[in-house]
């Protein structure tokens, strides 16, 4: 698998704007579909733990555990972490995991970095216990009418599509044909604003990491994404709640039957 915006310090820092930004529409689905409290939940690319300990907050499992191939996530995961929680080296798309069967698997923007998503969700079904639930939150799409904000995303859809990835993969996850031995318990699209300097410092973050990527230097002017770069940081840095960019994220629950 790989990973657009790395594993590196500023990816960790990013990660963290990330999650306390979508915390509040992962923390709405959790709550609206797991309705016991599960044994074991599984956060699939924890990255340094965010989505971890929100997972183990929301459903008040008995034990969470996180699991990820960045060594350096990791550690930054395992860093003051409460016995209940616990963290792994694996690549999710390889099955069997590590790990015993689990009552709950939760990804988030995970898929939209995975070439063959269907057959990774078909491997995933089998790391269930019956009536287990696999959650996934993915991107269906993003408002804006801000032009910085509009030229970034084109950019990263058209990185992501070279890699023959999505950006927009909510809608093409609620249309697929699903493993047989899952069904489907919900499948909505959670409209989320986000603040404008918020979305900035996020964006601004991802331009360091890949901006330096052969398929950006052939296909931008350097000249363009300094400007977009400049343009980015000059609005993270005026922090406020005006809101120019939304969120719908795709939240697709199964459980396991057969």
């Amino acid at each position: 698998m790989t990973y657009l915006f790395k594993d590196t310090d500023i990816a960790a820092q990013r990660l963290q704007v990330l999650a306390d930004v979508f915390a509040p529409a992962s923390r709405a689905f959790m709550q609206d579909v797991v309705k016991t409290v599960p044994q074991l939940a599984v956060d699939l690319g924890c990255g340094p733990g965010y989505t971890t300990r929100l997972l183990a907050d929301t459903t008040r499992c008995e034990k969470a555990i996180g699991i990820d191939s960045s060594a350096y996530f990791l550690t930054l995961a395992r860093a003051n972490a409460p016995e209940h929680l616990s963290f792994l080296a694996h690549d999710v798309t390889q099955v069997p995991f590590p790990i015993e069967q689990s009552d709950v698997l939760f990804c988030r923007m995970l898929l939209t970095h995975l070439q063959t998503p269907a057959a990774v969700i078909e491997r995933w079904q089998t790391q269930l216990r019956p009536h287990g639930l696999l959650l996934l939150e993915e991107v269906e799409w993003i408002q804006t009418d801000y032009a910085p904000f509009r030229l970034y995303l084109e950019i990263v859809a058209a990185l992501l599509a070279q890699q023959a990835n999505q950006l927009y993969i909510g809608s093409f996850l609620d249309t697929m044909h699903i493993a047989d031995g899952l069904q489907r318990q919900m499948s909505r699209v959670y409209r989320l604003p986000v603040s404008t300097s918020q979305a900035a410092r996020m964006f601004s973050m991802n331009i360091v990491t890949w901006k330096k990527q052969p398929f950006i230097q052939q296909h931008y002017s350097s000249d363009l994404i300094e400007q977009l770069e400049q343009e980015l940081q000059a609005l993270a840095a005026t922090p406020t709640q005006e809101s120019m960019i939304t969120w719908g994220m795709r939240q697709l629950a199964y459980e396991r039957v057969s």
